[in-house]
């Protein structure tokens, strides 16, 4: 039987426009045209703190845009029971590699699949773990490999899994698929 794509609510163009650091662009002609402009009036200390301070101000009101869209696309996945998460086999021959992608929480398993680099669309096969049981408590996941994330260990029909989500999606999961233990 083919295994269908999660079919994850595909992000905005706000959203892409984020994760392509567009605000990282916007950032150095900002800092440059007010450090240049004020250094000669403030001084050169003075014009580079405030150009900072002008730089941080762009990210936050980006950030501020992007937030309500985030929400809504997160949203729309709980829905269907999918979130964004690290996952890595214990077992494997990888036990430092990471998967980025999305996880189904079901009733008795959890359905993986990647996605292409940090945030492309999801490829390749879903892989099922049946039987999850967690392991551990959620602990803080590494802020390389899900920033402000938790962690969890599970153990499954394939052996121990490692997985690192936000604290609500570690929330629909139990919910999902760990309500027996």
């Amino acid at each position: 039987m083919q295994q269908q794509d999660l079919n994850p609510a595909p992000r905005g163009w706000l959203e892409k426009a984020n994760d392509s650091s567009i605000g990282m662009f916007l950032f150095i002609p900002l800092f440059l045209g007010v450090f240049f402009s004020l250094k000669d009036a403030i001084g050169d200390w003075a014009a580079a703190a405030i150009a900072v301070l002008a730089s941080l101000a762009l990210q936050t009101v980006l950030a501020l845009l992007i937030a309500p869209a985030t929400r809504k696309r997160v949203a729309l996945d709980a829905e269907q029971g999918i979130f964004e998460c690290a996952h890595r086999e214990r077992a494997s021959s990888l036990k430092r590699r990471w998967a980025m992608g999305y996880a189904k929480a079901e009733p008795g398993r959890i359905l993986f699949q990647a996605r292409t680099g940090m945030t492309g669309p999801v490829f390749g096969p879903v892989e099922i773990y049946s039987e999850p049981r967690a392991v551990s408590e959620p602990l803080k996941a590494p802020w390389t490999v899900f920033p402000r994330g938790r962690l969890i260990e599970l153990s499954t029909d394939k052996g121990n899994i490692e997985l690192a989500a936000s604290p609500s999606s570690l929330n629909l999961l139990f919910q999902s698929s760990l309500n027996d233990g």
